[in-house]
């Protein structure tokens, strides 16, 4: 999986490269196709949030459940006709739509590059790259899912690790790390032990700023695996993408606090915890 930027974009070849534009409003989904059709970017294929990225009878519990593998398989396929293209994922500023695809497509073994720059910069190149006209997949053949990269973990795991040299990252809002206010679940506070590092401290000028925990990265890769989570496994994946990028063993707690919080034997913290 590689990260792209105007710097290192024309690596691709972009006639064998399609565009996949990742821009959504969380949970509106009217609004979502509203939005991409007031601002097309030519030349791609714009992926809707569900199924594709989260399927609410997907394989965990939580508000947005990761799909199951032939949903993201099937996608995959379609787009890139078996894999004989590659595919460049972006989103809006601050986004998380094209790391959380970008994500889905490592844990079920695609291949996939991911945007990582002005947006502005890639639409006026967007007319290079292929154009394809192609009907999204709406049926599935199974709802049984293997993991061809071991970046996932569930609630019973993040429950066994509590107290092994594991690190637990929340990347909400400080206010929400915790339980000061909570607009969308129905606890406050966080995961017992977890750190508190917002996704404002990893975005500069709406990107994703890879450099931007080098000042306690020693202290992370001390751990022998990062968990990283948010309110429902979508905004923690541009901290995972930063840190798979790093080389640090990171998994996604894909349930995170909304499914953390269904069973009422999980303790929940307030007070804060420092790396």
């Amino acid at each position: 999986m590689t990260i792209m930027n105007l710097e290192t974009i024309g690596q691709l070849n972009r006639q064998e490269t399609i565009l996949l534009d990742c821009r959504n409003i969380m949970d509106q989904f009217d609004e979502s196709e509203r939005l991409v059709q007031r601002d097309a970017v030519a030349h791609a294929v714009h992926i809707p949030q569900m199924p594709y990225m989260f399927k609410f009878d997907g394989i965990n519990e939580g508000r947005h459940p990761i799909p199951e593998m032939s949903v993201v398989d099937a996608l995959y396929d379609t787009l890139t006709e078996g894999g004989r293209y590659d595919v460049l994922l972006f989103a809006d500023e601050n986004s998380f739509f094209h790391t959380r695809l970008y994500y889905l497509f490592l844990l079920y073994g695609h291949k996939a590059y991911l945007y990582n720059d002005d947006l502005a910069a890639l639409k006026g190149m967007a007319e290079e790259f292929r154009e394809v006209d192609v009907e999204l997949p709406i049926q599935f053949e199974s709802t049984e899912s293997s993991f061809k990269e071991d970046i996932y973990r569930s609630m019973e795991e993040v429950e066994e690790r509590l107290d092994e040299n594991v690190l637990l990252v929340d990347v909400r809002s400080e206010e929400r790390y915790l339980g000061i206010s909570e607009p969308v679940d129905y606890k406050k506070g966080h995961i017992p032990g977890a750190v508190n590092i917002p996704n404002g401290k990893i975005h500069a000028d709406g990107v994703i700023d890879f450099g931007a925990l080098d000042d306690v990265m020693e202290k992370i890769r001390a751990y022998e695996e990062v968990i990283v989570y948010c309110g429902s496994g979508m905004s923690a994946t541009p901290m995972f993408t930063l840190l798979h990028h790093k080389g640090i063993n990171v998994k996604l707690y894909a349930g995170s606090f909304s499914e953390w919080i269904t069973d009422d034997s999980n303790m929940i913290e307030t007070a804060p915890n420092t790396l």
